[in-house]
């Protein structure tokens, strides 16, 4: 079948699911340039499990094929439905290449969709080699903080059980420490989240870049992590 066909029947049932009270909500929880439908996850998951019903049959390749063609319709919904597919399924994460991530990494405007992205994919790819190094240091060196974040949230996946993750100090605390000095909400709230995910795994270490750090550190982090150190929860 035609995958543009398919993706447009995705998008006619969205429409049906649609729930103009979310809508509105995601107006300020997460804005962007995105059309939102306001479907919830459960009914995501639902369609997820339509779709893989009805290709029993499809190849890796064919289902990533599907999922750029997804996020290239520029709605939400489209995007998370991709890389929900996509970060849940060992397949098709094995058969991603460096060169599918240009496609799958478009629209990221909104840090639901960033972290989406990051922690099920591109963090993942980083801990198989496929995103290097001088990838996570460009996005560093980005002046859009989206990008930004997403190198710093992709530790997470480093670090993460339930992605793959089998702990990563060094290349957490490398990418912690180029952030320290940054005030940008979005990137203080990044760095927070690796320091809280790396402390489940290596805890010495965190406390230890706490002490080094702490006079430069935002205080949000600083009490965000400090409590997850002393009470093993954000707040």
């Amino acid at each position: 079948m035609d995958i543009q066909v398919i993706v447009q029947d995705i998008v006619a049932a969205f429409e049906d699911l649609s729930d103009p009270r979310r809508v509105e909500k995601s107006k300020t929880y997460f804005p962007t340039s995105m059309k939102v439908m306001g479907v919830t996850n459960p009914n995501l998951k639902v369609v997820i499990k339509e779709l893989k019903s009805s290709y029993p049959d499809w190849h890796p390749r064919e289902w990533i094929d599907l999922c750029k063609r997804l996020v290239a319709v520029d709605i939400f919904e489209c995007q998370v439905l991709a890389f929900e597919m996509i970060g849940r399924d060992k397949s098709l994460l094995n058969a991603l290449q460096y060169e599918d991530l240009t496609d799958l990494g478009k629209n990221l405007d909104n840090w639901a969709s960033v972290d989406h992205y990051t922690v099920g994919i591109y963090g993942v790819l980083w801990g198989k080699g496929v995103v290097q190094d001088r990838d996570i240091d460009r996005l560093l060196e980005s002046d859009n903080h989206w990008e930004r974040r997403r190198a710093v949230v992709s530790t997470v996946a480093l670090n993460l059980k339930s992605r793959g993750g089998t702990g990563d100090t060094p290349r957490t605390i490398r990418v912690c420490e180029r952030v320290v000095d940054e005030r940008q909400d979005m990137i203080q709230k990044a760095l927070s989240w690796a320091l809280r995910e790396l402390s489940k795994r290596d805890r010495d270490a965190v406390v230890d870049f706490m002490e080094l750090h702490e006079p430069r550190l935002a205080r949000r982090v600083v009490k965000e992590v400090t409590h997850k150190l002393d009470f093993g929860t954000k707040n």
